[in-house]
């Protein structure tokens, strides 16, 4: 019986510390959302270049997600992880130290390729000690302590702008990164020892395998569909705290609950796709989800020009148009999986790169458009229109193979 607690105990521990390196990356971007619109006051700029911190932190997160798969399958998963953690507290201490608003740029950049380490170590880190069924259900519970982060970051980063400046949201970021390096230390073993690592083909050749990938029927279409419909998400993002805040008026310590609120609309809709997707299959549901991203976002961008329904006409097309993020990527995931079941990992990179960096084209567009309603709206329809375009050509390709679940 003490056997089997103990081994319970340490699959939990498992769990909360591939979450908690997870967690690295939204804690990373929704913490900082409050303070943006006081940013932009206190470095006196447009709110467009304190939007461009979140682009270049996209950016950055691409970049990683291209660069430490490889990299780990060639030393290991506990080497990437310490240097992208490292990598990241120095970061975020530039971050805290900022004098201006082009070495926060510079610093968020820098910070978004170090927490890229944390997701890309994970996923690795679950492939290699579980296999099938499994892995995913592992990786789901990993998912589940993950997606706590978003919902509690923002209402956090309120919470320290009430008894500290905008720097304190860095600092408590410092904290959380020491707090993973120790647990790293301590409590995760490597995954991937010396004699499964890839020692038989060049760096280079691992890095070009991603592109062979692209040959394989319509990667390309569900990589641009899924990717293009997270740059609608990240419009959101880049905009969500000067709508709230400066447009309507939304205290800065109040600013997490509302955008909480659409968080929750995503794992509402994520969750029901587990069990539909069953029954219908991932090519339809995908389907779903960019027609109603659409669908919404042309109603946003109507309510945003005419000023149809003040807040609410804000709020309402925001909670359906993001209820459906999270079943296009999950089923974005389902599809090229099922096309490059012998390179999920080189697959799921891509998608990693593809999403971070439709969001860094998104959210600096919400910047050059001017930041405020009708930006976010506008360059949600953008998003949304190439993403059914895609959706589009994905059918019609397919439309003579076998139709797949």
């Amino acid at each position: 019986m003490a056997t089997s607690l103990e081994s319970r105990a340490a699959y939990f521990v498992f769990i909360a510390v591939l979450g908690m390196l997870t967690a690295v990356t939204p804690l990373s971007i929704d913490m900082y959302l409050p303070a943006m619109p006081g940013l932009a006051r206190e470095f006196a700029v447009d709110p467009a270049y304190v939007q461009y911190s979140l682009s270049l932190f996209f950016l950055g997160l691409a970049a990683g997600q291209l660069t430490y798969g490889p990299l780990s399958d060639r030393y290991g998963r506990r080497p990437i992880l310490y240097f992208g953690l490292g990598l990241y507290l120095v970061a975020s201490v530039a971050c805290a130290l900022s004098e201006s608003v082009g070495m926060l740029i510079a610093a968020r950049a820098v910070q978004g390729f170090g927490a890229a380490a944390g997701p890309v170590m994970s996923r690795a880190i679950v492939r290699d000690r579980f296999h099938g069924s499994k892995a995913a259900s592992v990786m789901s519970f990993v998912v589940m302590v993950m997606a706590t982060a978003p919902l509690l970051a923002p209402i956090v980063g309120g919470l320290v702008l009430k008894f500290a400046a905008w720097q304190g949201i860095f600092w408590l970021l410092c904290v959380y990164a020491l707090m993973c390096l120790v647990a790293l230390t301590v409590l995760l073993g490597e995954s991937h020892p010396p004699q499964r690592r890839i020692r038989d083909r060049s760096l280079l050749a691992q890095y070009t395998g991603y592109l062979a990938l692209l040959r394989r029927g319509p990667i390309a279409l569900f990589l641009l569909c899924g990717g293009l419909m997270f740059g609608a998400l990240f419009s959101y993002v880049a905009a969500s705290s000067f709508v709230y805040i400066e447009q309507f008026g939304i205290d800065e310590s109040l600013f997490g609950f509302y955008f909480g609120a659409n968080v929750f609309a995503m794992l509402i809709g994520t969750a029901s796709n587990g069990r539909l997707v069953m029954f219908l299959g991932y090519r339809m549901l995908l389907g779903v989800a960019v027609l109603n991203t659409m669908a919404c976002s042309l109603v946003l961008l109507a309510t945003t020009l005419t000023g149809f329904g003040g807040f609410w006409g804000v709020a309402i097309p925001l909670f359906f148009l993001l209820s459906t993020v999270g079943v296009a990527g999950a089923n974005t995931v389902a599809g090229l999986l099922d096309l490059a079941p012998d390179a999920a990992g080189a697959a799921s990179a891509l998608f990693g790169v593809v999403q971070f960096s439709c969001g860094a084209v998104a959210t600096w567009a919400v910047g050059a458009f001017g930041g405020d309603a009708v930006a976010m709206a506008a360059v949600m329809c953008l998003a949304s229109g190439g993403s059914t375009m895609a959706y589009i050509g994905l059918r019609l390709f397919t439309s003579a193979q076998p139709a797949q679940r």
